[in-house]
């Protein structure tokens, strides 16, 4: 049975029946949600022999609220209307769904689930890359990034103001340069370099490297840059209002803490600079 797509938020239902659904004239095309889902995943994952799958599990995550693909496929890709070509294909995993048992006491987050969904998010992009990408030299940059970083941990029950939260979303970004890197590895190896990429080696000497993911890191050829964090505040708003990137989740926090503006901008910056070695890119926030 197929687990269908659950909107909870009005505003994402309207911003994805303005901006992602797709329409052909008169004619509505995407009926559902998950329709424009299962669109992206069949245009992105290619016709190979293993596509079928690859296509699945795109969908599934998807429609999990665990992976959003970029805007540019949400809007164009399986349409009529040409994908503008890709220097940058970026995705977002949203950190709020991978928290198990939200709320009480056993909350715990998914390690091992985010992990795997971030490998998944660069294979999602590379073959975005592969069919929509332009020619750039250095190999592929892309952009897997994070939302919900706030909302999970909320779900967690960690002060978003506290020395805990820092700490948590730093083993948030290990995990997800971890499973980035995994996955950039399998794709190195499967379909070999991509134009002068000096690989992800330089990036990785200051970072605790597992052995196992050492020589797929030293031998990349294929990608650039693989993890970027910034606002992404369309996908934020369709994954049913989730907060953006690791902005704080402001009514909430002024209602329960009566924090200050002031106060959330210096834990952002704790939580910035706690994530910042093991991410690729400089991490953005709102001015």
């Amino acid at each position: 049975m197929t687990r269908l797509t659950r909107f909870t938020d009005p505003h994402a239902v309207d911003l994805w029946d303005r901006r992602f659904r797709w329409r052909s004239g008169e004619r509505l095309r995407d009926r559902t949600i998950d329709a424009t889902w299962q669109r992206v995943a069949a245009a992105v994952g290619g016709s190979g022999g293993d596509g079928g799958y690859w296509r699945n599990r795109y969908a599934a995550a998807f429609g999990a609220w665990q992976l959003l693909p970029d805007p540019r496929l949400l809007r164009r890709a399986g349409t009529e209307r040409a994908v503008p070509p890709l220097r940058a294909p970026r995705a977002a995993l949203n950190a709020g769904a991978f928290v198990i048992e939200p709320g009480g006491a056993r909350a715990r987050f998914d390690f091992e689930r985010f992990a795997a969904t971030a490998a998944l998010a660069v294979r999602l992009l590379d073959d975005a890359a592969e069919a929509f990408g332009a020619e750039v030299a250095g190999g592929l940059r892309l952009e897997v990034g994070l939302i919900g970083v706030a909302d999970a941990l909320a779900l967690l029950g960690v002060d978003y103001l506290g020395d805990a939260a820092a700490a948590q979303a730093q083993a948030m970004a290990r995990s997800l340069a971890l499973g980035c890197a995994q996955g950039a590895g399998r794709l190195a190896r499967e379909r070999g370099a991509r134009g002068e990429a000096a690989g992800l080696s330089e990036r990785w000497r200051s970072r605790e490297l597992p052995a196992a993911l050492a020589d797929a890191v030293a031998g990349n050829r294929r990608h650039a840059r693989l993890t970027r964090v910034r606002p992404q505040p369309s996908l934020a708003r369709l994954a049913n209002g989730a907060s953006d990137g690791i902005e704080p989740a402001y009514a909430r926090l002024r209602d329960l803490y009566g924090a200050t503006p002031q106060a959330l901008r210096a834990a952002q910056g704790r939580i910035a600079a706690a994530m910042q070695p093991w991410l690729d890119a400089p991490v953005g926030v709102r001015p």
